[in-house]
């Protein structure tokens, strides 16, 4: 069976309606005999593609636990849960989580390498999420025709280049 068929979202239907602060945004839970898994770029890329059909405004926080399945996915989540999530205390986000990916919906990944501003915004991202004990596996700036990932185009040993196998269960 395909690590990549797995890495696709088969429903919408278990999204929450939450509001943090009166920022209203959506969690996207999968069904547990259904994991989604994210082995390698391939998965994480294939993912993004999806994601773009989502109506996400700007962006798809990923949560992952220490397998990197899916545990919930928060749709457009309001820059102090987005930036903060390990440390957040919203109804809905007590699944169990390690690892992060941040898929940009709103920024259209461009030809060239990415620009200062955003190579300084996910080393900062990634700094922050590093003080509340995740690891951010990437952000990926996702378009209706392609996708950049600031791990690979920022990072010198970007996370996806190691060897990693999930543990047998």
């Amino acid at each position: 069976m395909s690590v990549h068929r797995h890495a696709r979202p088969r429903s919408r239907r278990s999204a929450l309606h939450l509001e943090y602060d009166t920022q209203e945004f959506r969690v996207w839970l999968p069904t547990a005999d259904d994991p989604l898994v994210i082995a390698s770029f391939g998965d994480a890329a294939s993912l993004a593609f999806e994601l773009v059909d989502w109506d996400a405004d700007r962006e798809v926080l990923v949560l992952l636990d220490e397998q990197r399945r899916v545990t919930a996915m928060l749709v457009d989540p309001p820059p102090p849960v987005g930036v903060l999530v390990g440390s957040c205390d919203v109804p809905g986000l007590e699944v169990d989580f390690c690892q992060t990916l941040s898929i940009v919906t709103a920024v259209q990944p461009e030809d060239g390498p990415p620009p200062d501003h955003h190579r300084d915004g996910y080393f900062a991202l990634r700094r922050l999420h590093m003080l509340q004990g995740i690891q951010l596996l990437d952000v990926i700036l996702a378009g209706p025709e392609r996708v950049q990932s600031l791990a690979i185009a920022c990072d010198p040993d970007p996370i996806w280049f190691e060897d990693w196998q999930p543990m047998a269960s």
